[in-house]
């Protein structure tokens, strides 16, 4: 007597891999972190990107609004910025120290000194004698554009110059004269970022990269943190520890100061590898010179918030694949809004504002006021408590949650 088939088995091969398909996109819809992970991440970063790629992809880029700083007593360099202030809009200042003012609150995006003896021997501008000024966030298609406006503007000073000289004969004076001769190509203005004239360090790829993936990495501290409290949570630890009087909060303290020492471990790391890797690679060495109490103070309010963050994800969340895929890409879209994947100098000026809304954007800033050598109190603090508030909120939350989880229990 034969055995009688199963029912699986008399199903046709295509039929099996259509209700099998079925049978997944079912999970799938029952997996709302999981969609928004495939569908939302994507579609912002679509947009994040397609913004800050906008202005390196035309052929015309708006130059910055400049304040002017004369130094040169001659009235041919005062009637030169009075003439460019006409044409391009700007403003006026009687000191570097309120130039320096007005970039650093961002009145101004960019800022020209023109300096003693910038009309030189023989009536030719000096562009060695002319700086130009750049907030943190102008762009460097914007920096080229003005820089070369001033630098033909320059050329056109000397020729009017030449030609008022000449009188009558002008038109055979400047028909005879190169245009190498009258502006050397290897004269160009210096160009110099905020951060350089406040730190007097140079802006190098490292300075950069080093600490912009440290944030990033600080906040992917959720994978492994989810891990280990969701697991908690499944077998029963957290009832039996709450069996031992241990509060939600001071499962949260634990784990807030253990994971929290873990970032610390990944600082040491990465700086190792600016450090000491990267220029064995023939790439810049990371500068380490920095304040250690303003590290400190941001490094742990960075870490506070990356952390507190990620427990309010793991007890949130039910399962271990919902917080990976919440906390990942909740990092990532962060990451790319911060300016993590593409620095701030080349988003859009409406996309640099909604930067200043992100945890990781206002840990990037500390950082990078520290590593640059410029920490200020009036800057780094109010990002330190920003962060301090954020990780508090979030902590609040996963203790709401964990705290029902108890009562049920």
């Amino acid at each position: 007597m034969q055995p009688t088939p199963s029912r699986r088995s008399r199903w046709h091969p295509l039929t099996a891999v259509v209700r099998l398909a079925l049978k997944e996109w079912r999970l799938l819809a029952r997996n709302p972190h999981g969609l928004a992970t495939l569908f939302l991440m994507p579609a912002v970063f679509v947009l994040v990107m397609s913004f800050t790629l906008k202005n390196t992809l035309i052929v015309r880029v708006d130059m910055p609004v400049a304040g002017w700083l004369v130094e040169d007593s001659g009235p041919v360099a005062r009637q030169w910025a009075h003439e460019w202030m006409h044409r391009h809009g700007g403003r006026r200042f009687d000191s570097r120290a309120a130039l320096l003012s007005a970039l650093t609150s961002r009145e101004v995006e960019a800022g020209v000194i023109v300096g003693p003896g910038w009309l030189g021997p023989e009536s030719r501008p000096q562009a060695d004698k002319l700086e130009i000024w750049l907030g943190n966030r102008v762009q460097p298609a914007a920096a080229g554009r003005l820089r070369a406006e001033l630098s033909f503007s320059m050329l056109q000073v000397q020729m009017k110059v030449a030609a008022a000289e000449a009188g009558p004969f002008a038109s055979l004076l400047l028909g005879t004269v190169a245009d190498a001769e009258l502006l050397p190509a290897a004269q160009a203005p210096t160009i110099r970022y905020l951060y350089e004239i406040q730190s007097g360090r140079r802006m190098t790829a490292v300075q950069q990269s080093v600490p912009a993936w440290l944030v990033f990495g600080m906040f992917f501290v959720v994978i492994p943190l989810a891990g280990v409290l969701i697991q908690e949570r499944n077998d029963g630890t957290l009832v039996r520890l709450a069996g031992f009087g241990i509060t939600p909060g001071l499962v949260l303290g634990g784990k807030l100061l253990s994971f929290m020492l873990l970032n610390w471990l990944q600082l040491i790391f990465m700086l190792l590898v600016g450090a000491g890797l990267v220029p064995l690679l023939g790439g810049d060495a990371l500068n380490l010179d920095v304040a250690l109490g303003w590290f400190a103070l941001v490094v742990a309010a960075t870490s506070a918030a990356a952390v507190a963050l990620a427990l309010c994800i793991a007890a949130r969340t039910r399962s271990f694949d919902q917080a990976a895929a919440l906390g990942g890409g909740l990092n990532v879209v962060l990451g790319a809004i911060a300016g993590v994947m593409v620095p701030r100098m080349l988003m859009p000026p409406g996309l640099q504002t909604v930067s200043e809304w992100s945890p990781m954007g206002w840990a990037l800033d500390g950082m990078q006021s520290v590593f640059l050598g410029s920490p200020d109190a009036a800057f780094i603090l109010p990002r330190v408590a920003l962060l301090l508030g954020f990780a508090a909120l979030c902590l609040a939350f996963g203790w709401m949650r964990l705290r029902r989880l108890e009562l049920a229990g």
